[in-house]
């Protein structure tokens, strides 16, 4: 009998696992690609410096057509992506709240993930 829950005990964390696994294949996810500093139009740069002006970029992110990101830590360790349009427009901050890499936009509020356009995502 003690075999028996054993080998059903096996079998339910591996079914378990095998579902976790399908999960993670399906949730495709859409990371935007980091890019060099000097790929960044100077207008985007020089919003980011009037915007956190003792701040530096860790690093930059080409958000499809619609702008850039920018990944920088501020005191406290506070980790921040900050978006911006191709001109240079202030779009949107958002912080890593639990210092997990999940981040809140400036509102408070998660933002709905639209499907066809990058993700920003804080680097390894």
């Amino acid at each position: 009998m003690k075999q028996v829950l054993i080998a059903f005990g096996v079998a339910a964390i591996l079914a378990s696992c095998s579902k976790e696994d399908k999960k993670k294949e399906d949730e495709k996810e859409n990371h935007c690609p980091e890019i060099a500093a000097s790929a960044v139009p100077q207008t985007v740069k020089d919003s980011f410096s009037l915007r956190y002006p003792s701040m530096t970029v860790n690093t930059w992110f080409q958000k499809d057509s619609i702008g850039f990101c920018a990944y920088f830590i501020q005191p406290v360790n506070q980790k921040k992506l900050a978006e911006f349009s191709t001109t240079g427009n202030f779009l949107s901050e958002e912080i890593d709240i639990d210092h997990d890499g999940n981040f809140e936009d400036s509102t408070g509020h998660s933002n709905p993930k639209v499907p066809e356009v990058c993700e920003c995502e804080i680097p390894e």
